[in-house]
């Protein structure tokens, strides 16, 4: 029997919950499919159709914490109001918010993913677009406002600013500071930083070398947990 397109989106839902939870507890690689169709009161083939292997498991769990809170941009009416610092700020916090519940997950899936040859081929992902897109929005915002010059190499800055939440998740998964008060202040000099960089106009007289900073301050404060002050 066919079954509709949101009772599909529910049972996939379904699947992501069951999965992750079991992987929290017992670990990625100690569940086993099966498990996880016998939790969801699924047969093995209906989990194949939606997650054809494990690692699909964790792309759709980053996938939807990503949407989740390209959503809350959406819906937070005072978004637009932000200055850029602001806005950049206000989407770290809360996509960290969004994978605290799953920390130790998270670092875990973030490892694997890194290794898997299907995740490394697969150069684009539906969040990621959209994630893009919303970043480019904010830059164009931004430059209408006069709050930035205009970028020449808008695109680049955008991966540049998706691989640099990367390395903001991955420091504070390392963070055992009270409250992560030490990746608070990461975020702060990190987007400061970046903000500052943009502003000056610096990328369009040297694209190159500002890629070159920003990701060896990233790495620099991400080696050097005490140098964030």
């Amino acid at each position: 029997m066919k079954i509709s397109s949101k009772q599909r989106e529910a049972n996939r839902t379904k699947l992501i919950s069951i999965a992750v939870e079991l992987f929290s507890e017992h670990g990625f690689h100690n569940v086993t499919m099966k498990q996880i169709s016998k939790a969801a009161s699924m047969g093995d083939s209906t989990v194949y159709k939606y997650f054809p292997n494990k690692d699909k498991f964790l792309i759709a769990y980053h996938e939807i914490a990503l949407m989740s809170v390209i959503e809350l941009t959406e819906e937070t009416e005072e978004f637009s109001e932000f200055s850029l610092e602001e806005k950049l700020q206000f989407f770290v916090y809360n996509y960290l918010d969004v994978l605290l519940e799953n920390r130790e997950f998270v670092g875990e899936s973030i490892e694997i993913l890194r290794e898997s040859p299907a995740f490394l081929m697969q150069r684009e992902f539906p969040a990621s677009k959209a994630l893009k897109k919303k970043l480019t929005e904010v830059l164009d915002n931004a430059v209408a406002s006069e709050e930035m010059p205009e970028l020449p190499f808008q695109g680049a800055v955008s991966h540049l600013m998706i691989d640099a939440l990367l390395g903001i998740v991955l420091y504070w998964l390392q963070d055992d500071s009270e409250e992560f008060t030490q990746t608070t202040q990461f975020v702060e000099i990190s987007t400061g930083f970046f903000v500052t960089v943009l502003k000056s106009d610096v990328i369009g007289k040297g694209a190159d070398l500002v890629s070159f900073i920003i990701k060896s301050q990233m790495m620099r404060m991400m080696e050097d947990g005490q140098g964030l002050t």
